[in-house]
């Protein structure tokens, strides 16, 4: 998969060691042949004061400037608060196209930037804003496909391990895993495999970086579900930030 490698590639150049948003941009852009805008969405209406406090990363700064300061975010059809995390949304498995140019001013919006297939990959953040990965086409060109999809769910995990420990997670993470694992029961061990799901990373990464075994891993999660009452591990990131609000 060079795309995927090319990718990583791109993120660990641009934004391991400090983080160059415009240089990361630009190259993601082309890689993957996409417009593209890294953003936050906070808790109901409120966002940054504008794009510039609100948006990471973009092809098209023009875009997301419109966006933020007219409220279209309010308006778009999905809304990441309402999608699974960690999980690319395609707007073709939701709405079709002709839905889509039924919208009045948010179809206006779109047409004025070229947008019209898009995708977006949203993650919870322990501030509990929304960090979304948004990439889109035109309407004279083609909607993303099944590996495009399956590509960008596994770059988002990459690209939340690379940030975990920036400005994105404000909130001192490691003290609310702390007293979660405490509410909830979990051992140290727990604990620390729990703080490496949400950081974005896979059962096998864990295993390496943890000198644990694969099943030892899984082991550990399927425990983490059971104390936490949650059905399944695509689901144990929003409920880690709800129930930790409680």
């Amino acid at each position: 998969m060079i795309t995927l490698e090319k990718l990583y590639d791109c993120a660990q150049r641009h934004l391991d060691n400090g983080h160059d948003w415009s240089g990361f941009s630009a190259e993601f852009s082309k890689i993957f042949d996409c417009n593209f805008a890294l953003y936050r969405i906070c808790d109901g209406d409120e966002v940054g004061l504008s794009a510039q406090e609100s948006v990471l990363a973009t092809s098209n700064p023009e875009c997301m400037r419109d966006f933020f300061e007219n409220r279209f975010y309010q308006m778009r059809p999905m809304q990441e608060g309402n999608l699974t995390p960690l999980e690319p949304h395609r707007r073709t498995d939701y709405f079709s196209d002709a839905q889509v140019r039924e919208l009045g001013p948010f179809y206006a919006f779109m047409q004025r930037h070229n947008v019209f297939y898009l995708m977006i990959a949203p993650a919870l953040m322990p501030s509990g804003s929304v960090l979304s990965l948004t990439v889109w086409r035109g309407e004279d060109a083609s909607d993303f496909d099944d590996v495009e999809k399956q590509r960008l769910a596994l770059f988002m995990r990459y690209l939340l391990a690379l940030v975990r420990d920036s400005e994105l997670s404000a909130i001192d993470h490691e003290t609310r895993l702390i007293e979660f694992g405490a509410n909830y029961g979990l051992t140290d061990a727990e604990v620390e495999v729990l703080g490496a799901l949400l950081s974005g990373r896979s059962l096998r990464e864990i295993a390496k970086s943890s000198d644990r075994s694969y099943g030892t891993v899984r082991w550990h999660v399927r425990n983490i579900l059971s104390k936490c009452q949650v059905s399944s591990q695509k689901n144990l990131l929003h409920e880690f930030y709800a129930l930790i609000e409680h």
